[in-house]
This record gives C-alpha cells, structure tokens and sequence, in this order.
C-alpha cells in the first residue's frame, strides 16, 4: 500500500518539487535573504509532510481494516454492513457505492427467490392438473375404451396444458425469444381453428369472422398462443349446448385491434380487473375444476413484451370481449 501511495501522490510531489524550484529562482530575483527562503521552504515541506502522513494513516487504516473484514466474512456482499463510513471524501464514496451495490443485489436476489418459488408453485398446481387427461386415458386404456374423440380430447387438454407451461417460461425468460414479422391477422385466426376444431366442433361452436385481411406486426407463435388460450376459456365457460365465438379487426390511425367475443357466462364486474392476475380465477374459477387463473396471465406477459396492448370487457350473462392492439409505427417496421 505504501508504494501505490507514494505513486498516487507522484503529481503532488512533482509539483512540491517545481514550486520549491521557483520560490528558489523568485528568491534569488528579488534577493531575498536566504534565510527567509529556507524558513518558507521548511514551513512549506512540513505542512505538506504532515499532511500526507495523515492521509496515509488515516486511509491505511480504513483499507486494513476493510481488507479484514472482508476476508473474514463468508458471505462477502455483507461486507458494507460491516464497515464504518471514514472521514475521507474517496472512502465514504466506496462506502455508499457498495451499500448501493450490496441494495440493489439484494432486491435482485429477492425478486429470483420470489421468481423461483412462483415458479415451484405453478409446476406444483401444473403437475397436478395435467394428471387428470393422464388418468383419464390410462382409465379408458384399463376399460379398453376406444372412443377416439374422448381420446383426442384428452390429448389436446395435455397439448394445452404443455404449451402453456413453455410459454410460461418462455414470458419470464430475460432474453428476447420472439420475432415481429408482418403477419395477416385472417391466417393466424385460421390456424388457431385449424388447432381447435375438434375442441370447438365437440362443443358445437358458431364461428364468425369480420375484416380479418388485415397485416400487424407481431410474432405468430406467440399470437397463436395467446388466442388458443383465450378460445380455450370460451369453451370453458360457454353457458349452453352450443357456444359463440366471434373474430373481427379494426384499423385506427396507430394501432390494428383484434376483437374476440364469446357469448359465454360473462365475468363478474368485481372480477372484471383482476383476470390478468397470476392464478385468479374468480367466481367462474370456482365453477370450473380446469380453471388455473394462468392462461390470461400468461397471455399479458407475453402481449407485454411483443409491445401489444390487452384488454377484456364483459356483461355478465352476456358476453366476453377481449381486445388485442397491435401498434402501426416505425419502430415495428424497422424491427419486422
């Protein structure tokens, strides 16, 4: 520490030398008795000594007993709890940067642990519900039941249940895992039915769609998610034999809206602004044994990070409309 000291204070020592040299030359100008200038030059070096040897003191003793303590210390990042502020301005600099560091890691262990017990809890409720088609099958298998419909449904609530769980994943990953590409708004409706027609023809679904030849910007696989998991909730809480679902767009100046109506039970007004909460299911919920209170959560996430707008209406009794907004600026043009 000594010598990365004195090499610091090269400057200062430079500069001691050079005004010494010139109170020498401005002495010898104005002839100044030479005792003078060796008092002042005395005064000058002993103030500038003890100056120095303060600093170094002072900061020698802080940096040894930080040193120690932080070699002491198992869990290094506790390290600005342990040490007390200094008197010098670079010490209580590296004091209040560390308590800033040590804050902002700390919150940032926080939200991980908070992260991965949702996450345990949601494979936890997960693992629970996707046993049921696995059960149900492996009962149709013992019975020797080959209803191939009741098969096929119970196989595409598996498909349903696995595809939710990667998109899940795939919301609360840090990196970017989606792509926007001008996209028509018609095929990936078209799609999404081809996906659940046995599941909508099953539950003798009327389909209508308006004004869908429209192109947005937004990344198929992720739409196609989004809109499986909301036609899936239409089916779930359909309120008679045959069920309703509606698909139209609307262009405004900067944004293209898809609209997806069902004339199903509704949603409950008190419910109405929390169905993208995490595991919110609300009345409904409490009717339905598959509802997780996931899907629509999943869906925000996701319409979140692609930069898309979401939003549900509903009467209760009536029906449920779910809006998607997909904006029409440069920033999507230069990113598709």
């Amino acid at each position: 520490m000594k010598r990365d000291f004195i090499k610091e204070k090269m400057p200062v020592i430079y500069g001691y030398i050079c005004v010494i040299f010139c109170m020498i030359l401005l002495g010898i100008e104005m002839k100044i008795p030479y005792e003078y200038v060796v008092f002042v030059w005395f005064i000058i070096t002993v103030a500038l000594v003890f100056a120095e040897v303060r600093e170094y003191l002072i900061k020698w003793g802080f940096y040894r007993d930080f040193l120690h303590r932080i070699n002491m210390l198992d869990q290094k990042y506790l390290i600005s709890e342990m040490v007390e502020t200094p008197a010098f301005y670079e010490g209580q600099i590296l004091c209040d940067a560390l308590y800033e560091i040590g804050k902002a890691m700390q919150e940032k262990i926080n939200d991980m642990e908070s992260s991965v017990s949702e996450f345990k809890e949601y494979i936890e409720m997960w693992i629970h519900e996707v046993k049921i088609p696995i059960s149900n099958m492996m009962l149709m298998n013992y019975n020797k039941n080959m209803d191939m419909e009741k098969q096929k449904l119970q196989l595409m609530k598996l498909y349903y249940y696995v595809e939710q769980i990667l998109f899940y994943a795939r919301a609360d990953a840090p990196q970017k895992d989606y792509l926007l590409k001008k996209v028509s708004l018609e095929s990936i409706v078209n799609k999404v039915m081809v996906e659940n027609k046995d599941l909508l023809i099953g539950n003798r679904f009327q389909i209508e769609k308006e004004n869908l030849g429209i192109e947005v910007y937004t990344d198929s696989k992720w739409l196609e998610f989004i809109l499986g998991q909301i036609v899936n909730n239409s089916v779930k809480y359909k309120k008679a034999d045959e069920g309703y679902l509606g698909f139209s767009g609307k262009e405004e100046k900067n944004i293209v809206w898809l609209f997806i109506e069902d004339h199903g039970i509704g949603v409950e007004k008190s419910d109405i602004g929390r169905v993208f909460e995490k595991s919110f299911t609300g009345k409904n919920g409490r009717r339905v044994k598959e509802a997780t209170g996931m899907g629509l959560f999943i869906c925000k996430k996701l319409c979140d990070k692609m930069g898309h707008r979401i939003f549900i209406e509903s009467e209760k009794g009536e029906y449920t409309r779910v809006g998607i907004g997909f904006g029409r600026n440069k920033y999507y043009e230069l990113n598709g």
